[in-house]
């Protein structure tokens, strides 16, 4: 992956910053970086985490990384794109006084729009949907944590969520 950004040469000098609304809402730090690949791709790599969450009712820690490849039916960064995504994430969950404790892969298919504001800063929303493969540790917050991973399966879920901020470099 770092071999197609070296390789990048007319696009190179497009580079944008962005942060994530929705995952602040959760109290979720992220950060993403997009490089225009070319007239119509670009590269997106996000991340987030959370180690605390504030509220007795929920308790969630994780850590995701989620790369995607946008097609742009414009210029890049601006209005309508269609998206490839995947994302890893390890996370530690108390929900409804059970435990989950595991990891997962996700690959899905995302939409997004982007609204110019100046030369520098776009606001950006996207969605996205894929399939989810999770193994994990499932079981009630009184009794210790299982030997071995206990539940495991796949999922149709929303793979992208995001209302961001986005700070273009030039």
């Amino acid at each position: 992956m770092l071999l197609c950004l070296f390789s990048i040469n007319g696009y190179a000098q497009k580079l944008a910053l962005k942060t994530n609304l929705v995952q602040w809402a959760t109290v979720s730090p992220n950060l993403g970086a997009e490089f225009v690949l070319s007239n119509h791709l670009s590269l997106d790599l996000s991340a987030s985490f959370n180690v605390w969450f504030p509220g007795s009712s929920l308790d969630l820690k994780h850590v995701l990384v989620q790369p995607e490849l946008r097609y742009w039916f414009g210029r890049p960064m601006s209005r309508h794109y269609l998206g490839a995504t995947a994302f890893y994430t390890s996370y530690d969950a108390l929900l409804k006084r059970k435990y989950y404790y595991g990891d997962a892969v996700a690959a899905g298919v995302t939409y997004g729009y982007a609204v110019v504001i100046n030369k520098h800063w776009n606001f950006e929303a996207s969605v996205g949907i894929g399939a989810l493969r999770y193994r994990q540790y499932k079981y009630p917050n009184t009794e210790p944590r299982p030997l071995s991973v206990n539940d495991r399966g796949w999922a149709l879920v929303p793979v992208k969520l995001a209302l961001s901020f986005v700070y273009i470099l030039r």
